[in-house]
This record gives C-alpha cells, sequence and structure tokens, in this order.
C-alpha cells in the first residue's frame, strides 16, 4: 500500500485546489473544542458505568488509563461489544438513551454546544477555500457547525449544510454546480432525522449517498479526521470505486502520525489503487499544520482574506534596547571597586 508524504499531498492541492472535495471527520474539528466519536463513545461510557455502579467521576478522572481500564472492564463483564468494535457507538446511545431520539438530540446540542467551538487555523483555511472557490465541495459525518462558522468568520458569507431534511436538492445543486456545496451525511443535530446509531447507518439516505458518489467521478478525496468506522460511509466510498471514472485526481487519506489505520481503510486504499486510482495513505502532523502549510503555499490570496484566516499580520517591531553601562574601574593599589565617574558642569 502506497504511503505520501504531507509536503507531497500539498504540493498536489496547491496545483489543482479545485479538484478535490474534502471528507471530513470529527478529527477536523477536534482542536475546536469538539469531541470526536471516540470522545463521545467514552462520555457514554462514564454515564453508564456511573449510573449502573453509584460512582461519581469527573471529566478531569476520564484521562486517566486506570479508570478507563476500570470502565471497560465493567463494560466487557457486562457483555458489550469489546473496545474499538464498530457497534460501540450505537450500543451505547441505546443504554443511555434508548429510542428517545429528543433527550440523544438534546445531548448533542449540549455537548456539541456552539459556545464550546473555537475556530482554529484549519477551520479558516477551509472557510477560506471554499469562500473564494479554491474548494468547491466538502462532505461530513459531523453533526457540528463548525465549517458553516468558519465560512462566516473569513468572508462574511452564509454556507448552508445540505443534510437529510434537504437531501434532494444536494443532488441538484451538484449538477447545477451551485458550489460551495457542504453535505452532511450523518444529518444535522438540530434537525429531525440525526442519523448516529447503527440500524441508522445501515443505509445512508439515497439522494445524500448519490450526490458523494457522483462528485467522487468528478473530484479527487481528501479524507480528513475521519477514522473510517461507519460501514455506510465506507461503503459510499466503495460504491464510488465501482464508477467508471472514480476519483479522477486521486483518493488520499489522511493519518495523525504512524496511528493505527483500520482494515477497512486499508483494503479501500489497496482497491482504489489495484483500479488505477492514484490513491494513497497520507501521514500529516495534524488537521491545522496540514491546512496552514497548504494555505501559505496557495498564491494569489486575497490580503483581506488571507488576514482573517491568520487573525494577524507581521508588524515590524522596534524594541529600544538598554544603553551599555561603562566598564567598572577599580583602585591600582586596594583594588577596591571606585564610584563611577561624574559628568563635569
Amino acid at each position: 500500500m502506497t504511503h505520501m508524504k504531507q509536503s507531497e499531498l500539498i504540493d498536489l492541492l496547491v496545483s489543482r485546489p479545485q479538484g478535490y472535495a474534502w471528507f471530513l471527520g470529527a478529527g477536523a474539528s477536534r482542536m475546536s473544542g469538539l469531541p470526536t466519536a471516540t470522545d463521545i463513545i467514552w462520555d457514554l461510557k462514564t454515564r453508564f458505568y456511573c449510573r449502573e455502579e453509584n460512582q461519581e467521576l469527573s471529566r478531569q478522572d476520564l484521562p486517566s488509563p486506570a479508570v478507563k481500564a476500570r470502565i471497560q472492564a465493567f463494560m466487557d463483564s457486562r457483555g458489550v461489544p469489546p473496545l474499538w468494535a464498530d457497534q460501540e457507538y450505537s450500543t451505547y446511545f441505546d443504554k443511555i438513551f434508548g429510542d428517545d431520539k429528543e433527550r440523544q438530540r438534546a445531548y448533542l446540542q449540549a455537548i456539541l454546544a456552539e459556545d464550546r467551538v473555537t475556530l482554529t487555523i484549519g477551520n479558516r483555511v477551509l472557510g477560506a477555500m471554499l469562500s473564494l472557490g479554491l474548494s468547491r465541495i466538502a462532505f461530513t459525518t459531523n453533526f457540528d457547525s463548525v465549517v458553516e462558522h468558519a465560512v462566516a468568520d473569513v468572508s462574511g458569507r452564509s454556507l448552508s449544510a445540505y443534510h437529510l431534511e434537504g437531501s434532494t436538492a444536494a443532488n441538484q445543486a451538484l449538477r447545477n454546480e451551485e458550489f460551495p456545496l457542504y453535505c452532511k451525511l450523518h444529518g444535522d443535530f438540530r434537525y429531525d432525522s440525526v442519523k448516529n446509531l447503527t440500524e441508522d447507518l445501515v443505509q445512508q439516505d439515497r439522494e445524500l449517498a448519490a450526490c458523494m458518489v457522483a462528485a467522487a467521478s468528478r473530484f479527487g478525496f481528501v479524507s480528513v479526521g475521519y477514522s473510517g468506522r461507519d460501514d455506510s460511509v465506507m461503503a459510499l466510498f466503495r460504491a464510488a470505486l465501482a464508477t467508471g471514472n472514480a476519483f479522477p485526481h486521486g483518493l488520499y487519506w489522511t493519518t495523525v502520525g504512524s496511528g493505527p489505520v483500520l482494515p477497512a481503510v486499508s483494503r479501500l486504499i489497496e482497491d482504489a489503487q489495484a483500479a488505477g486510482v492514484a490513491a494513497a495513505l497520507v501521514e500529516i502532523e495534524t488537521f491545522d499544520a496540514l491546512m496552514l502549510k497548504l494555505w501559505r503555499n496557495l498564491p494569489g490570496k486575497p490580503a483581506e482574506i488571507d488576514s482573517k484566516v491568520r487573525k494577524t499580520l507581521p508588524a515590524t517591531v522596534n524594541i529600544s534596547l538598554p544603553t551599555q553601562a561603562p566598564a567598572p574601574r577599580y583602585c591600582a593599589r586596594t583594588r577596591y571597586r571606585l564610584p563611577p565617574c561624574r559628568a563635569k558642569r
């Protein structure tokens, strides 16, 4: 399986930025102060453990490996799916909320509250690229509104996401080239049809799925911050790969450092290569580092947008240095230090 350097990916994106669609997972929002799917799973596990065992744990306790081991041992004793299993997400949502969609939505609204969002440089770069037409299309499995906030922050424009309530319009927008186009495959927690449980994810909405597959025949794809743990989403990538002109500019799956890669992702990259698609795993430093280096290398950026992306511009700083004190004088006979000379009047 081919691996690519971060610098090589940046060179590709700089040469043809409009030729790539972005696929964003929770990792692209984590530095903005929002939790990833793994974070949410551990939060739900902790809630369930505390409820069943009559315990009290704070958020400060959770990063402790000993606390996590204790919680996981309790879960394993209850016969739940093992750690990192695909069914973990749906299992713990079901144990905490059952079929109560309203409680589920209220939980997501609290944990993904907009007042928690702090836009990072990576978010602002993507917002600027969408605003300037340097990027035309993005898909996400996220519920949050980080991308919409980023576009508004750097350009003053609004970006309306296509989600399950407006899925039919997404395909029409793609056909009519009404860019930028932003699709939320798992829905938006502010609306009714949030999709995050296994039974909801088994069959992605047909219109949104068709939109992504159609986009894959026109654009290369860059996946950032997405683990590949949803079978229904990976099935969309495979459906796209089965078309006649899949990922014409390549399929690039980024991972932070040398972290683990799920087998489903490895198989997808290998199958894409076998089908003649330029596909590779790309180790990046972080989402923010990737996007900032990309932004720095893009030519012709409007100064106004550039200043909002960077927030601060380089400035000339004049710092007055202290004058050098005269060398001390010593008595030749006693070697005592003499007082400084006074200026003559």
